[in-house]
């Protein structure tokens, strides 16, 4: 099962491209629906809340001479014009909330894209890294021995040669698995063995703004809009009028008289319980101490990933100068070989290859701080 999953070719595509196919696939994968709900959105925009009633009474007189009184009524329950407008309200906060949580589920997405797409360059990196190495090591091995054999390199430093062979091997192993597992999950995210053409991302101005639009926050605002609606449409004054047509027939010992009217019953109310209000006041104070909260940790999570980007930075631009006077100076130990102890000259060797490997390897870590930057202030792909 698992070289089904490595034996795919990688081909070159574009990093939106691969977004769009894994939004579409973990909708299918995880039974995601982030398409627009319809919440009977039609049934609240009519003015009729329920089904309208027929009333039917029949009075016989039970006494002789007197009238009798027959009635027949329809009674509609409709909605006042403040209810309607807290319909249009509902309306707009459900479209809202609707654009919110396709956000958050474009932006989980992302995430996922941008974890798996880095830790396989991270991998990658790491293995052309040591394969480098190890092809240097192949390299100077063969002159290591010859040094040893004719009594030039001291026994301490054939054995810090071996030991340095022995540490390369087990790194080299190391890095081969992180590489497989980083492939496999890679695959199992994206459901295919390409990468992008562009993997790198620019850093996104203006992050405080994008932070306050982030899709968490967004959700917490609505949610509080919707507390808040609740408790307004709680107000009993704002139950159903109900309009009554009449039809009413008297019978007598003279005749009959037919009455044609209309009723209107609006109910009174003297506004909220207070029940619903309590219960407000502590969903809303849970709500505000979730917002405040998720605010927080957002900014100090952008503060850190920031930081980071900055240290990677600036670490660059001295590992950049490490590799430079590390050239120099294996230059200079090259030829003073013969007067300076071998193991100066060959710990300087293998310093310059791991000063070279760490500077690869951290250009890849600052192109994965800036794609996690975008992450946290809220930045899709």
């Amino acid at each position: 099962m698992l070289l089904l999953f490595l034996t795919g070719v990688s081909q070159a595509t574009s990093l939106s491209v691969l977004y769009d196919n894994t939004t579409q696939r973990l909708k299918r994968v995880y039974d995601v629906n982030p398409e627009k709900l319809q919440n009977n959105a039609d049934a609240i925009n009519h003015w009729l809340q329920g089904p309208a009633s027929l009333q039917l009474i029949a009075l016989p007189s039970q006494e002789q001479g007197g009238t009798d009184e027959f009635e027949v009524g329809v009674f509609l329950p409709f909605r006042s014009l403040a209810a309607r407008e807290l319909d249009n309200q509902q309306l707009a906060l459900t479209e809202a909330f609707d654009i919110a949580r396709d956000k958050r589920f474009s932006l989980m997405t992302s995430g996922l894209v941008r974890e798996a797409l880095w830790r396989r360059l991270v991998a990658r990196a790491q293995v052309d890294g040591l394969q480098a190495k190890q092809v240097w090591i192949e390299s100077l091995d063969t002159l290591i021995l010859q040094l040893q054999k004719t009594g030039e390199l001291d026994q301490a430093a054939f054995l810090r040669w071996q030991q340095e062979k022995l540490t390369q091997q087990l790194a080299l192993r190391k890095a081969h698995i992180s590489l497989e597992r980083a492939q496999l999950h890679y695959r199992r995210v994206m459901g295919t063995d390409e990468l992008p053409e562009q993997t790198t991302e620019a850093l996104s101005d203006r992050l405080d703004e994008k932070l306050q639009a982030h899709p968490e926050l967004k959700l917490l605002l609505i949610s509080q809009s919707q507390l808040d609606l609740n408790l307004t449409q709680s107000d009993q004054s704002l139950s159903p009028w109900t309009l009554g047509l009449i039809a009413r027939q008297l019978r007598g010992p003279t005749g009959s008289e037919n009455l044609v009217g209309v009723s209107i019953n609006i109910p009174l109310s003297d506004g909220t319980p207070v029940s619903n209000y309590a219960s407000w006041k502590e969903a809303h104070n849970t709500l505000n101490h979730a917002l405040a909260e998720t605010y927080t940790t957002l900014q100090l999570q952008l503060s850190e990933a920031l930081q980071e980007v900055d240290y990677l930075s600036e670490a660059l631009l001295v590992l950049e100068q490490q590799v430079n006077l590390g050239e120099e100076i294996t230059a200079l130990y090259q030829k003073q070989k013969d007067a300076l102890p071998k193991t100066f000259w060959l710990e300087q060797l293998i310093a310059q290859q791991d000063l070279k490997l760490d500077f690869a390897m951290y250009k890849v870590r600052y192109a994965e701080a800036i794609s996690k930057v975008n992450q946290v202030a809220g930045v899709t792909l």
